[in-house]
Protein backbone atom coordinates (compact mmCIF):
# COMPACT_ATOMS: atom_id res chain seq x y z
CA UNK A 1 0.00 0.00 0.00
CA UNK A 2 1.17 3.51 -0.85
CA UNK A 3 1.35 5.99 1.64
CA UNK A 4 0.90 9.44 1.07
CA UNK A 5 2.05 12.59 3.40
CA UNK A 6 -0.59 14.02 5.31
CA UNK A 7 -1.83 17.20 3.57
CA UNK A 8 -1.01 19.34 6.72
CA UNK A 9 2.92 18.31 6.18
CA UNK A 10 2.05 19.59 2.68
CA UNK A 11 0.35 22.73 3.77
CA UNK A 12 3.58 23.42 5.92
CA UNK A 13 5.86 23.16 3.09
CA UNK A 14 4.18 25.73 0.97
CA UNK A 15 3.96 28.01 3.91
CA UNK A 16 7.28 27.59 4.33
CA UNK A 17 8.35 28.63 0.48
CA UNK A 18 5.27 31.31 0.67
CA UNK A 19 7.05 33.03 3.67
CA UNK A 20 10.56 33.88 1.98
CA UNK A 21 8.36 35.70 -1.01
CA UNK A 22 6.25 37.66 1.30
CA UNK A 23 9.77 38.95 2.83
CA UNK A 24 11.38 39.44 -0.57
CA UNK A 25 7.49 41.76 -1.12
CA UNK A 26 8.09 43.43 1.93
CA UNK A 27 12.14 44.36 1.55
CA UNK A 28 11.06 45.25 -2.05
CA UNK A 29 7.97 47.71 -1.35
CA UNK A 30 9.92 50.75 -1.47
CA UNK A 31 11.38 50.60 -4.58
CA UNK A 32 7.88 49.48 -5.85
CA UNK A 33 6.83 52.49 -4.54
CA UNK A 34 9.17 54.56 -5.52
CA UNK A 35 8.01 53.80 -9.54
CA UNK A 36 4.81 55.02 -8.44
CA UNK A 37 5.12 58.01 -6.61
CA UNK A 38 8.67 59.71 -7.98
CA UNK A 39 6.84 62.00 -9.98
CA UNK A 40 5.20 63.62 -7.00
CA UNK A 41 7.67 62.46 -4.34
CA UNK A 42 10.86 64.26 -5.83
CA UNK A 43 11.09 67.60 -4.23
CA UNK A 44 10.53 70.58 -6.61
CA UNK A 45 13.35 72.73 -7.84
CA UNK A 46 14.03 75.54 -5.48
CA UNK A 47 12.54 79.15 -7.20
CA UNK A 48 9.57 81.36 -8.26
CA UNK A 49 7.34 79.55 -11.17
CA UNK A 50 3.91 80.90 -12.58
CA UNK A 51 1.08 80.09 -10.72
CA UNK A 52 -3.16 81.31 -11.55
CA UNK A 53 -5.18 81.80 -8.92
CA UNK A 54 -7.15 79.24 -11.07
CA UNK A 55 -4.78 76.47 -9.89
CA UNK A 56 -6.58 77.25 -6.60
CA UNK A 57 -8.52 73.80 -5.85
CA UNK A 58 -11.26 76.12 -4.68
CA UNK A 59 -10.68 78.51 -6.97
CA UNK A 60 -14.88 78.63 -7.52
CA UNK A 61 -15.42 79.63 -4.11
CA UNK A 62 -12.98 82.27 -4.38
CA UNK A 63 -15.22 83.48 -8.10
CA UNK A 64 -18.62 83.27 -6.01
CA UNK A 65 -16.67 85.57 -3.38
CA UNK A 66 -15.73 88.12 -6.43
CA UNK A 67 -19.01 87.83 -7.54
CA UNK A 68 -21.24 88.98 -4.57
CA UNK A 69 -22.65 92.04 -3.67
CA UNK A 70 -20.30 92.65 -0.81
CA UNK A 71 -16.42 91.18 -2.19
CA UNK A 72 -13.99 92.13 0.52
CA UNK A 73 -10.91 89.98 -0.85
CA UNK A 74 -8.11 91.89 -2.40
CA UNK A 75 -7.86 88.65 -5.21
CA UNK A 76 -11.62 90.14 -6.80
CA UNK A 77 -9.03 93.09 -8.02
CA UNK A 78 -7.70 90.96 -10.52
CA UNK A 79 -8.93 87.29 -10.56
CA UNK A 80 -6.35 86.81 -13.43
CA UNK A 81 -3.01 88.76 -12.15
CA UNK A 82 0.23 86.79 -12.40
CA UNK A 83 1.45 85.09 -9.36
CA UNK A 84 4.92 83.98 -8.78
CA UNK A 85 5.13 80.77 -6.20
CA UNK A 86 8.15 80.03 -4.33
CA UNK A 87 7.63 76.65 -2.67
CA UNK A 88 10.46 76.69 0.29
CA UNK A 89 11.49 73.41 2.55
CA UNK A 90 9.24 75.13 5.71
CA UNK A 91 6.50 77.80 3.47
CA UNK A 92 5.29 77.57 -0.37
CA UNK A 93 4.92 81.73 -0.84
CA UNK A 94 2.97 83.54 -3.09
CA UNK A 95 4.12 86.85 -4.51
CA UNK A 96 1.64 89.62 -6.55
CA UNK A 97 3.41 91.16 -9.07
CA UNK A 98 4.55 93.81 -6.82
CA UNK A 99 5.99 91.41 -4.27
CA UNK A 100 2.80 91.47 -2.10
CA UNK A 101 2.25 88.14 -0.30
CA UNK A 102 -1.21 86.23 -1.33
CA UNK A 103 -1.13 83.23 0.12
CA UNK A 104 1.61 81.20 2.45
CA UNK A 105 1.21 77.57 2.86
CA UNK A 106 3.21 76.58 6.38
CA UNK A 107 4.46 73.17 6.09
CA UNK A 108 3.88 70.68 9.10
CA UNK A 109 7.45 69.18 7.96
CA UNK A 110 10.14 70.59 6.81
CA UNK A 111 10.46 69.57 2.52
CA UNK A 112 6.71 68.61 2.33
CA UNK A 113 5.32 68.34 -0.78
CA UNK A 114 1.96 70.09 -0.98
CA UNK A 115 0.65 68.60 -3.96
CA UNK A 116 -2.29 71.18 -4.41
CA UNK A 117 -3.60 74.12 -2.86
CA UNK A 118 -6.82 75.75 -1.31
CA UNK A 119 -7.04 79.02 -0.80
CA UNK A 120 -9.14 78.79 2.54
CA UNK A 121 -7.01 76.25 3.69
CA UNK A 122 -6.08 76.44 7.06
CA UNK A 123 -2.30 76.46 6.54
CA UNK A 124 -2.49 79.53 4.07
CA UNK A 125 -1.54 82.25 6.60
CA UNK A 126 -2.94 85.22 4.51
CA UNK A 127 -6.83 85.26 4.84
CA UNK A 128 -8.55 84.84 1.43
CA UNK A 129 -10.85 87.32 1.63
CA UNK A 130 -9.02 89.77 3.76
CA UNK A 131 -9.10 93.55 1.96
CA UNK A 132 -5.20 93.54 1.27
CA UNK A 133 -2.38 90.81 0.89
CA UNK A 134 0.07 89.78 3.30
CA UNK A 135 3.32 92.39 3.38
CA UNK A 136 1.50 95.17 2.29
CA UNK A 137 2.60 98.62 2.43
CA UNK A 138 -0.43 100.77 4.05
CA UNK A 139 -0.70 104.68 4.01
CA UNK A 140 -2.07 105.67 7.56
CA UNK A 141 -3.94 102.25 7.57
CA UNK A 142 -5.25 102.34 4.03
CA UNK A 143 -4.38 100.07 1.51
CA UNK A 144 -4.13 101.62 -2.29
CA UNK A 145 -3.31 98.56 -4.99
CA UNK A 146 -0.30 98.76 -6.49
CA UNK A 147 -0.13 100.39 -10.16
CA UNK A 148 2.68 101.23 -12.86
CA UNK A 149 4.20 97.53 -11.71
CA UNK A 150 7.50 95.99 -12.73
CA UNK A 151 9.64 93.45 -11.25
CA UNK A 152 11.52 90.91 -11.15
CA UNK A 153 13.41 87.88 -9.23
CA UNK A 154 17.03 86.99 -9.89
CA UNK A 155 19.14 84.22 -8.11
CA UNK A 156 21.64 84.92 -5.53
CA UNK A 157 22.86 82.10 -4.49
CA UNK A 158 21.57 78.12 -4.33
CA UNK A 159 19.01 78.80 -1.60
CA UNK A 160 17.93 82.56 -1.76
CA UNK A 161 16.33 84.31 -4.44
CA UNK A 162 16.08 87.87 -4.58
CA UNK A 163 12.87 89.49 -6.01
CA UNK A 164 13.01 93.51 -7.28
CA UNK A 165 9.99 95.36 -7.40
CA UNK A 166 9.02 98.98 -8.41
CA UNK A 167 5.76 100.62 -8.52
CA UNK A 168 3.57 103.29 -7.19
CA UNK A 169 1.31 104.52 -4.78
CA UNK A 170 -1.00 107.67 -4.15
CA UNK A 171 2.07 110.15 -4.33
CA UNK A 172 4.58 107.80 -3.90
CA UNK A 173 7.30 105.53 -5.92
CA UNK A 174 7.48 102.80 -3.86
CA UNK A 175 11.07 100.29 -4.25
CA UNK A 176 10.83 97.46 -2.73
CA UNK A 177 13.51 94.24 -2.14
CA UNK A 178 12.79 90.98 -0.73
CA UNK A 179 15.25 87.89 -0.44
CA UNK A 180 13.37 84.61 0.60
CA UNK A 181 15.66 81.79 1.29
CA UNK A 182 15.01 78.14 1.02
CA UNK A 183 16.66 76.93 4.47
CA UNK A 184 15.38 80.01 6.53
CA UNK A 185 11.46 80.98 7.07
CA UNK A 186 11.87 84.45 7.37
CA UNK A 187 11.27 86.70 4.71
CA UNK A 188 13.75 90.18 4.36
CA UNK A 189 12.64 93.09 2.56
CA UNK A 190 13.65 96.48 2.20
CA UNK A 191 11.08 99.59 1.21
CA UNK A 192 11.84 102.82 0.31
CA UNK A 193 9.81 105.20 -0.54
CA UNK A 194 10.03 108.44 -2.53
CA UNK A 195 7.51 111.17 -2.25
CA UNK A 196 6.77 111.83 -6.18
CA UNK A 197 7.01 115.45 -7.60
CA UNK A 198 3.86 117.65 -9.07
CA UNK A 199 5.07 116.74 -12.90
CA UNK A 200 5.94 112.51 -11.60
CA UNK A 201 2.52 110.04 -12.69
CA UNK A 202 0.03 109.48 -9.91
CA UNK A 203 -1.22 106.04 -9.15
CA UNK A 204 -5.12 106.09 -9.60
CA UNK A 205 -4.85 109.48 -11.28
CA UNK A 206 -8.43 108.65 -12.58
CA UNK A 207 -9.86 108.64 -9.07
CA UNK A 208 -9.75 112.85 -8.62
CA UNK A 209 -8.34 114.50 -6.40
CA UNK A 210 -8.81 112.20 -3.33
CA UNK A 211 -5.50 110.27 -4.14
CA UNK A 212 -3.87 113.51 -3.97
CA UNK A 213 -5.31 114.24 -0.47
CA UNK A 214 -3.68 111.04 0.84
CA UNK A 215 -0.62 112.08 -0.31
CA UNK A 216 -0.35 115.20 0.82
CA UNK A 217 -1.27 114.14 4.35
CA UNK A 218 0.28 110.55 4.97
CA UNK A 219 2.29 110.43 7.84
CA UNK A 220 2.90 106.95 8.48
CA UNK A 221 3.73 103.96 6.00
CA UNK A 222 3.07 100.78 7.73
CA UNK A 223 4.22 97.24 6.61
CA UNK A 224 1.11 95.01 7.57
CA UNK A 225 -0.77 91.66 7.32
CA UNK A 226 -4.29 91.46 7.51
CA UNK A 227 -4.08 88.47 9.92
CA UNK A 228 -3.75 84.94 9.85
CA UNK A 229 -5.29 82.04 8.29
CA UNK A 230 -9.08 81.84 9.63
CA UNK A 231 -8.65 82.89 12.61
CA UNK A 232 -11.45 85.40 13.23
CA UNK A 233 -9.52 87.14 16.45
CA UNK A 234 -6.37 86.10 16.14
CA UNK A 235 -3.39 86.35 19.09
CA UNK A 236 -1.28 89.42 18.54
CA UNK A 237 1.57 89.83 20.79
CA UNK A 238 4.09 92.97 20.63
CA UNK A 239 7.24 92.81 22.26
CA UNK A 240 8.80 95.56 23.76
CA UNK A 241 12.61 94.77 26.04
CA UNK A 242 11.77 91.98 28.46
CA UNK A 243 8.28 91.88 28.75
CA UNK A 244 5.34 92.09 25.99
CA UNK A 245 1.56 93.50 25.45
CA UNK A 246 -0.68 90.49 24.54
CA UNK A 247 -3.65 91.74 22.45
CA UNK A 248 -2.37 95.16 22.20
CA UNK A 249 -4.71 98.45 22.31
CA UNK A 250 -4.23 100.45 18.68
CA UNK A 251 -1.80 102.40 19.56
CA UNK A 252 1.96 102.58 18.03
CA UNK A 253 5.05 101.15 21.00
CA UNK A 254 7.94 102.25 20.11
CA UNK A 255 11.07 99.52 19.54
CA UNK A 256 9.83 96.51 19.45
CA UNK A 257 11.50 93.24 19.28
CA UNK A 258 8.83 91.82 17.59
CA UNK A 259 5.10 92.04 16.55
CA UNK A 260 3.53 88.59 15.65
CA UNK A 261 -0.26 86.95 15.15
CA UNK A 262 -0.35 83.61 16.27
CA UNK A 263 -3.25 81.15 15.32
CA UNK A 264 -3.63 80.53 19.47
CA UNK A 265 -1.88 81.58 22.37
CA UNK A 266 -0.57 78.30 23.17
CA UNK A 267 2.38 76.60 21.24
CA UNK A 268 0.15 75.43 18.61
CA UNK A 269 -0.89 76.61 14.72
CA UNK A 270 0.81 79.16 12.36
CA UNK A 271 2.81 82.35 13.50
CA UNK A 272 3.96 85.20 11.29
CA UNK A 273 6.27 87.18 13.33
CA UNK A 274 7.49 90.53 11.92
CA UNK A 275 10.81 91.85 13.62
CA UNK A 276 13.16 94.70 12.81
CA UNK A 277 15.66 94.22 9.94
CA UNK A 278 18.47 96.23 10.92
CA UNK A 279 17.57 97.66 14.21
CA UNK A 280 16.89 100.96 12.97
CA UNK A 281 13.53 102.70 15.07
CA UNK A 282 10.44 101.62 13.76
CA UNK A 283 7.23 101.23 15.68
CA UNK A 284 5.03 98.00 16.29
CA UNK A 285 1.25 98.71 16.61
CA UNK A 286 -1.90 96.45 15.86
CA UNK A 287 -4.40 97.58 13.67
CA UNK A 288 -7.62 96.16 14.64
CA UNK A 289 -9.60 93.42 13.25
CA UNK A 290 -6.93 91.03 13.98
CA UNK A 291 -4.02 93.30 11.60
CA UNK A 292 -0.90 93.80 12.73
CA UNK A 293 2.16 96.13 11.34
CA UNK A 294 5.38 97.61 11.78
CA UNK A 295 5.04 101.08 10.93
CA UNK A 296 7.67 104.45 10.51
CA UNK A 297 6.77 107.94 10.01
CA UNK A 298 6.83 109.36 6.87
CA UNK A 299 9.79 112.23 6.14
CA UNK A 300 9.84 114.87 3.42
CA UNK A 301 12.40 112.56 1.29
CA UNK A 302 12.58 109.12 0.86
CA UNK A 303 11.98 106.65 3.90
CA UNK A 304 13.52 103.00 4.16
CA UNK A 305 12.20 100.35 6.14
CA UNK A 306 13.95 96.82 6.74
CA UNK A 307 11.83 94.09 8.36
CA UNK A 308 11.71 90.64 8.90
CA UNK A 309 9.24 88.26 8.54
CA UNK A 310 8.47 85.01 9.85
CA UNK A 311 6.22 82.58 8.34
CA UNK A 312 5.61 79.17 9.51
CA UNK A 313 4.35 76.91 12.25
CA UNK A 314 4.23 78.29 15.70
CA UNK A 315 6.89 75.26 16.25
CA UNK A 316 9.80 75.44 19.10
CA UNK A 317 12.58 74.46 16.82
CA UNK A 318 12.09 76.34 14.18
CA UNK A 319 12.13 79.23 16.28
CA UNK A 320 15.12 78.00 18.01
CA UNK A 321 16.27 77.85 14.35
CA UNK A 322 15.55 81.48 13.46
CA UNK A 323 16.66 82.67 16.82
CA UNK A 324 13.23 83.91 17.90
CA UNK A 325 13.49 82.16 20.66
CA UNK A 326 14.61 84.10 23.20
CA UNK A 327 12.18 87.08 22.10
CA UNK A 328 9.95 87.98 25.56
CA UNK A 329 6.28 86.07 25.16
CA UNK A 330 6.66 84.79 21.84
CA UNK A 331 6.69 80.94 22.71
CA UNK A 332 6.12 79.47 25.93
CA UNK A 333 7.48 75.70 25.63
CA UNK A 334 6.13 73.25 28.07
CA UNK A 335 7.98 70.11 29.66
CA UNK A 336 8.29 68.29 26.20
CA UNK A 337 9.25 71.79 24.59
CA UNK A 338 12.18 72.19 27.17
CA UNK A 339 13.39 68.26 26.72
CA UNK A 340 13.34 69.20 22.96
CA UNK A 341 15.58 72.02 23.72
CA UNK A 342 17.91 69.36 25.76
CA UNK A 343 18.25 67.42 22.75
CA UNK A 344 18.94 70.31 20.07
CA UNK A 345 21.66 71.48 22.74
CA UNK A 346 22.93 68.23 23.07
CA UNK A 347 23.00 67.70 19.03
CA UNK A 348 24.87 71.00 18.44
CA UNK A 349 27.31 70.29 20.70
CA UNK A 350 27.84 67.02 18.96
CA UNK A 351 28.18 69.07 15.80
CA UNK A 352 30.92 70.82 17.09
CA UNK A 353 32.86 68.17 17.46
CA UNK A 354 31.31 66.08 14.42
CA UNK A 355 31.48 67.54 11.16
CA UNK A 356 28.60 65.89 9.44
CA UNK A 357 25.24 66.65 10.21
CA UNK A 358 24.49 62.83 9.31
CA UNK A 359 26.95 61.69 11.89
CA UNK A 360 25.47 63.74 14.25
CA UNK A 361 22.11 62.62 13.95
CA UNK A 362 23.75 58.52 14.35
CA UNK A 363 25.64 59.86 17.10
CA UNK A 364 22.95 61.37 18.98
CA UNK A 365 20.67 57.95 18.36
CA UNK A 366 23.32 55.80 19.89
CA UNK A 367 23.92 57.86 22.55
CA UNK A 368 19.77 57.43 23.02
CA UNK A 369 19.91 53.75 22.89
CA UNK A 370 23.02 53.49 25.74
CA UNK A 371 20.50 55.32 28.18
CA UNK A 372 17.33 53.12 27.13
CA UNK A 373 19.36 50.07 27.04
CA UNK A 374 18.38 49.01 30.33
CA UNK A 375 14.55 49.05 29.60
CA UNK A 376 14.97 47.42 26.08
CA UNK A 377 16.95 44.49 27.96
CA UNK A 378 13.90 44.42 30.34
CA UNK A 379 11.60 44.18 27.83
CA UNK A 380 13.66 41.73 25.59
CA UNK A 381 13.65 39.41 28.50
CA UNK A 382 10.21 39.73 29.01
CA UNK A 383 9.68 39.46 25.30
CA UNK A 384 11.25 35.74 25.12
CA UNK A 385 9.88 34.68 28.33
CA UNK A 386 6.56 35.24 26.87
CA UNK A 387 7.04 33.31 23.91
CA UNK A 388 8.64 29.93 25.90
CA UNK A 389 5.36 30.24 27.86
CA UNK A 390 3.19 30.07 25.03
CA UNK A 391 2.69 26.17 24.32
CA UNK A 392 2.24 25.90 28.67
CA UNK A 393 -0.31 29.18 27.87
CA UNK A 394 -1.84 27.25 25.04
CA UNK A 395 -2.86 24.30 26.97
CA UNK A 396 -4.29 26.12 30.17
CA UNK A 397 -6.45 28.06 27.92
CA UNK A 398 -7.71 25.01 26.76
CA UNK A 399 -7.94 23.57 29.71
CA UNK A 400 -9.80 25.92 31.37
CA UNK A 401 -11.53 27.76 28.05
CA UNK A 402 -14.64 27.44 29.70
CA UNK A 403 -13.94 29.47 33.83
CA UNK A 404 -12.16 32.34 32.79
CA UNK A 405 -11.54 32.92 36.73
CA UNK A 406 -9.47 29.70 36.91
CA UNK A 407 -7.71 30.43 33.79
CA UNK A 408 -6.85 34.01 34.92
CA UNK A 409 -5.53 32.33 38.98
CA UNK A 410 -3.25 29.62 36.52
CA UNK A 411 -1.77 31.96 34.27
CA UNK A 412 -0.77 34.10 37.52
CA UNK A 413 0.71 31.10 38.75
CA UNK A 414 2.53 30.22 35.27
CA UNK A 415 4.12 33.71 35.55
CA UNK A 416 5.33 33.38 39.34
CA UNK A 417 6.86 30.08 39.01
CA UNK A 418 8.93 30.89 35.32
CA UNK A 419 9.93 34.47 36.91
CA UNK A 420 8.02 36.52 33.69
CA UNK A 421 6.34 39.80 34.41
CA UNK A 422 3.11 40.07 31.64
CA UNK A 423 3.35 43.57 31.75
CA UNK A 424 7.31 43.73 31.87
CA UNK A 425 7.25 44.16 28.05
CA UNK A 426 5.19 47.31 28.24
CA UNK A 427 6.39 49.65 30.81
CA UNK A 428 9.66 50.53 28.98
CA UNK A 429 7.65 51.03 26.20
CA UNK A 430 5.62 53.80 27.58
CA UNK A 431 8.81 55.09 29.31
CA UNK A 432 10.78 55.57 25.96
CA UNK A 433 7.49 56.86 24.01
CA UNK A 434 7.62 60.72 25.21
CA UNK A 435 11.60 60.28 24.31
CA UNK A 436 10.81 58.82 20.61
CA UNK A 437 8.18 61.46 20.21
CA UNK A 438 10.65 64.04 20.89
CA UNK A 439 13.42 63.37 18.67
CA UNK A 440 11.13 62.79 15.85
CA UNK A 441 9.76 66.30 17.01
CA UNK A 442 13.17 67.51 16.64
CA UNK A 443 14.61 66.02 13.40
CA UNK A 444 11.23 66.98 11.19
CA UNK A 445 11.32 70.52 12.14
CA UNK A 446 15.35 71.01 11.89
CA UNK A 447 16.71 72.11 9.19
CA UNK A 448 20.07 70.81 8.05
CA UNK A 449 20.95 71.94 4.70
CA UNK A 450 23.42 69.48 3.90
CA UNK A 451 23.74 66.16 2.50
CA UNK A 452 24.54 62.40 4.21
CA UNK A 453 26.42 59.85 2.17
CA UNK A 454 23.85 59.07 -1.02
CA UNK A 455 21.34 61.76 0.31
CA UNK A 456 21.71 65.46 -1.13
CA UNK A 457 19.74 66.80 1.92
CA UNK A 458 18.30 65.38 5.43
CA UNK A 459 15.63 67.79 5.50
CA UNK A 460 14.31 66.54 2.31
CA UNK A 461 13.07 63.20 1.52
CA UNK A 462 15.83 60.39 0.30
CA UNK A 463 15.07 60.46 -3.61
CA UNK A 464 16.51 57.07 -4.18
CA UNK A 465 14.29 55.10 -1.46
CA UNK A 466 17.55 53.71 -0.05
CA UNK A 467 16.20 54.59 3.63
CA UNK A 468 12.71 53.60 3.49
CA UNK A 469 14.03 50.35 2.29
CA UNK A 470 16.27 49.96 5.22
CA UNK A 471 13.93 50.89 7.48
CA UNK A 472 11.24 48.32 6.25
CA UNK A 473 14.21 45.75 6.43
CA UNK A 474 14.88 47.14 10.20
CA UNK A 475 10.93 46.45 10.98
CA UNK A 476 11.14 43.30 9.59
CA UNK A 477 13.89 41.89 11.81
CA UNK A 478 12.31 43.32 14.63
CA UNK A 479 8.99 41.80 14.16
CA UNK A 480 10.49 38.29 13.23
CA UNK A 481 11.98 38.37 17.23
CA UNK A 482 8.52 39.97 18.53
CA UNK A 483 6.30 37.81 16.79
CA UNK A 484 8.38 34.48 15.98
CA UNK A 485 6.65 31.05 16.20
CA UNK A 486 3.50 33.00 16.02
CA UNK A 487 2.90 33.44 12.38
CA UNK A 488 -0.22 34.65 12.24
CA UNK A 489 1.00 37.91 14.11
CA UNK A 490 4.45 38.05 12.01
CA UNK A 491 2.16 38.10 9.31
CA UNK A 492 -0.19 41.35 10.44
CA UNK A 493 3.79 42.81 11.76
CA UNK A 494 4.99 42.49 8.01
CA UNK A 495 1.61 44.23 6.83
CA UNK A 496 1.88 47.14 9.06
CA UNK A 497 5.06 47.92 8.38
CA UNK A 498 4.51 48.13 4.82
CA UNK A 499 1.44 50.34 5.27
CA UNK A 500 3.44 52.62 7.28
CA UNK A 501 6.10 52.82 4.38
CA UNK A 502 3.35 54.70 2.68
CA UNK A 503 3.70 57.31 5.53
CA UNK A 504 6.88 57.48 6.16
CA UNK A 505 8.50 57.35 2.35
CA UNK A 506 8.18 61.50 2.06
CA UNK A 507 9.75 61.86 5.54
CA UNK A 508 12.80 63.94 5.72
CA UNK A 509 15.66 62.13 5.70
CA UNK A 510 17.16 62.74 8.87
CA UNK A 511 14.13 61.43 10.55
CA UNK A 512 14.95 58.18 8.72
CA UNK A 513 18.58 57.87 9.24
CA UNK A 514 17.75 58.35 13.26
CA UNK A 515 14.60 55.60 12.70
CA UNK A 516 17.31 52.80 11.24
CA UNK A 517 19.79 53.59 13.10
CA UNK A 518 17.54 53.28 16.40
CA UNK A 519 15.47 50.52 15.39
CA UNK A 520 18.92 48.70 13.79
CA UNK A 521 20.40 48.58 16.96
CA UNK A 522 16.94 47.81 18.73
CA UNK A 523 17.41 44.29 16.31
CA UNK A 524 21.27 43.68 17.45
CA UNK A 525 20.23 44.00 20.92
CA UNK A 526 17.27 41.64 20.31
CA UNK A 527 20.37 39.09 18.40
CA UNK A 528 22.54 39.50 21.33
CA UNK A 529 19.96 38.44 24.27
CA UNK A 530 18.36 35.79 21.86
CA UNK A 531 21.83 33.52 21.39
CA UNK A 532 21.45 30.73 23.41
CA UNK A 533 17.56 30.86 23.60
CA UNK A 534 15.85 28.04 21.55
CA UNK A 535 12.30 29.28 20.49
CA UNK A 536 9.30 26.90 21.71
CA UNK A 537 7.86 24.73 18.54
CA UNK A 538 5.37 25.59 16.89
CA UNK A 539 2.30 24.26 17.49
CA UNK A 540 1.03 21.36 15.50
CA UNK A 541 -1.39 21.82 13.01
CA UNK A 542 -4.42 18.84 13.45
CA UNK A 543 -4.42 16.37 10.10
CA UNK A 544 -7.90 15.84 8.63
CA UNK A 545 -10.06 13.39 9.74
CA UNK A 546 -10.16 10.85 7.14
Amino acid sequence: MTHHPPRPALRARRGFRARPALWAFALLAPFLLSACLMPTSMREPFGPTPFAASEFRDFSQLQEHCAGSAPTSFWCTDLEQRVDRVPTKGVDVFFSEAGEIVAAFAKFQKGQNLPNYASNNADNLIPREAPFPGGAILLDGEYHPPQNVEGSWTRLTEVEFEGRFAYTLPGYQVDKTIVISNVEQTLRTEVTLTPLANDDPVADADDGDDDAAVAATASVVQYAFPGIARQQSPTIKIGQATTFALNPITAPVDDPSYVSLQSAANNTGNAIVLVRGNGAPLQGISLGGGRAALQKPLGEDETTMVVGAYLGKNELVRFYQEGYLDLPGLFNPNILGRLSLWILATLMFIHEYVPSWGLSIIVLTLGFRVLVAPLITTQTKSMFGMQKLQPEMQKLQKKYKDDREKLSQEMMKLYKEAGVNPAGGCLPILLQMPLFIILWRVFVNFEFNEGFLWIPDLGLADPFYILPALYVAVMLGQSWYSARNNPTMLRQSIIINLVFVFIIVNFPSGVLVYFVVSMGVQVFQYWLLSRGQTPPPAPAVPAKAK
